[in-house]
């Protein structure tokens, strides 16, 4: 277990991770910061079942993860277009930096639109680079499961990409 003190510099050092875990699961990043809010208060209420058999990010990730059910539970989810800058900032063409925007947006509507847990586990494995077997224990399911729902977050977004795509390629 860990003291009182470590638990608050624990929270201050994973709140910018929280906060762009939750806007990748939710596609707002204003409704992003009321989850990780309540995330957190979630977790100063219960710091002491924090025991460091996991990592802290993991557990702190697993309550932003019941939140955000919880929160879907209350109501549907809204498909909402990210906040994600992810263009080239070293891009010196301005049409092909504005491409690329546009593209991350797209990217980002979709993601947001998938189904809870395909969007839960596509944003753990990919953006936030967790292993297989780390989004399992975290999502309470089993390895092969997150294999299989990566796979079907994935092919569902190669499927709504491809037009996209083969605009590009023009």
């Amino acid at each position: 277990m860990v003291d009182r003190e470590t638990f608050d510099r624990l929270m201050l050092d994973h709140l910018s991770a929280a906060l762009r875990f939750a806007t990748r699961l939710l596609g707002d990043p204003q409704e992003a910061e009321d989850l990780v809010q309540e995330a957190m208060l979630r977790a100063a209420r219960n710091w002491k079942s924090f025991r460091g058999a996991s990592s802290f990010r993991t557990w702190l990730f697993q309550i932003l993860i019941n939140a955000f059910r919880d929160r879907l539970r209350g109501k549907r989810a809204r498909s909402e277009v990210m906040d994600d800058d992810v263009c080239d900032v070293r891009s010196i063409d301005p049409l092909i930096a504005t491409q690329g925007a546009e593209m991350a947006e797209i990217v980002a509507k979709l993601v947001s639109s998938l189904p809870p847990r395909q969007r839960e586990v596509l944003v753990l494995a990919v953006y936030e680079e967790m292993s297989s077997s780390d989004v399992a224990k975290m999502l309470g399911m089993t390895e092969q499961n997150v294999r299989t729902n990566l796979h079907y977050a994935r092919q569902r977004l190669k499927a709504q990409l491809g037009p996209y795509m083969s605009e590009n390629k023009r």
